[in-house]
């Protein structure tokens, strides 16, 4: 069954953000003929009212108490919203719904310091992936996800293209770059994002000299609780199950090298005769990378 993914936008915002976010949507609908219909059904809220009333029952559901013909966030859809004074389109998952809603700010200040200050030598995934590259190298990030990593590797000097297969991120990562690309705090051009889907999806003739490829892994049972904006990613995307598949698509496509982002305690992804050819450590994680 279809999960449901609910929008509003705050008449408070501007036109120009109002606009945005229509479009957004608009995208969204059409990648629903893509194969996504599958998956997601589009419900929009036409109002404060509605908004309110949504949130009230799903927050009375979590106690057994909401009423039998409100309509709630059922654990696993989504709502994308863009409230009176938010800085981005914001996500919540029924299951947390109780948490704020996930944001993508490029302009926080700890994400702009992480990023403007680390460079080709001091990032473990720009020293992994940018290698014997010059600036302006075709680079795909495979999963893009909240975008860190796409962004670190345009800092770097690549010319990035992020593919996101899960509609509700893909939205919260194309509001996140647009505002991104107009900020001041970035002087280098930023990810473009591709339409929703994958890297089989690509069509172009250009092919990337590197493709990076984090794939998102079950939780270590008994791990320490990852951050909630992390836990709430997870939650909405799940594990992934096509790992060896995407490994040997982005084989097919990558000139020069395919990196793979492995956790510190996990067996590299190893299969047939695919095996990487090096590492590079990333303290609790490490980068395997592998040569077509």
């Amino acid at each position: 069954m279809a999960r449901t993914l609910y929008y509003y936008c705050a008449p408070e915002q501007s036109e120009s953000r109002r606009r945005e976010f229509s479009q957004l949507m608009a995208a969204a609908q059409a990648a629903l003929a893509t194969g996504q219909a599958a998956l997601w059904q589009l419900q929009a809220l036409s109002g404060a009212a509605d908004y309110e009333a949504l949130l009230a029952a799903t927050a009375l559901a979590a106690k057994g108490k909401a009423p039998a013909d409100a309509p709630i966030l059922a654990p696993d859809d989504v709502l994308l919203e863009l409230g009176g004074g938010a800085v981005g389109v914001g996500l919540r998952l029924g299951a947390l719904s109780q948490f704020k809603p996930l944001v993508i700010d490029f302009e926080q200040v700890a994400v702009r310091q992480r990023l403007l200050r680390g460079g080709r030598q001091k990032e473990a995934v720009a020293r992994a992936v940018m290698q014997g590259l010059a600036d302006g190298a075709l680079v795909f990030d495979a999963t893009a996800g909240l975008g860190r990593e796409s962004m670190i590797l345009a800092h770097a000097g690549a010319q990035v293209l992020a593919f996101e297969r899960q509609l509700p991120i893909w939205c919260l990562l194309s509001d996140g770059l647009l505002r991104a690309g107009r900020s001041r705090f970035y002087p280098f051009s930023v990810p473009t994002l591709h339409a929703l889907g994958t890297i089989r999806d690509y069509s172009g003739s250009a092919r990337p000299e590197v493709i990076y490829y984090d794939p998102m892994f079950p939780e270590r049972g008994g791990s320490a609780q990852v951050k909630k904006d992390m836990h709430l990613f997870q939650a909405v995307i799940g594990a992934d199950r096509d790992t060896e598949d995407f490994v040997q698509a982005a084989l097919a496509l990558a000139t020069k090298r395919v990196v793979v982002k492995r956790p510190d305690y996990a067996p590299p992804v190893a299969f047939a005769d695919i095996k990487p050819a090096y590492s590079v450590d990333g303290g609790q994680c490490r980068f395997d990378c592998y040569q077509p």
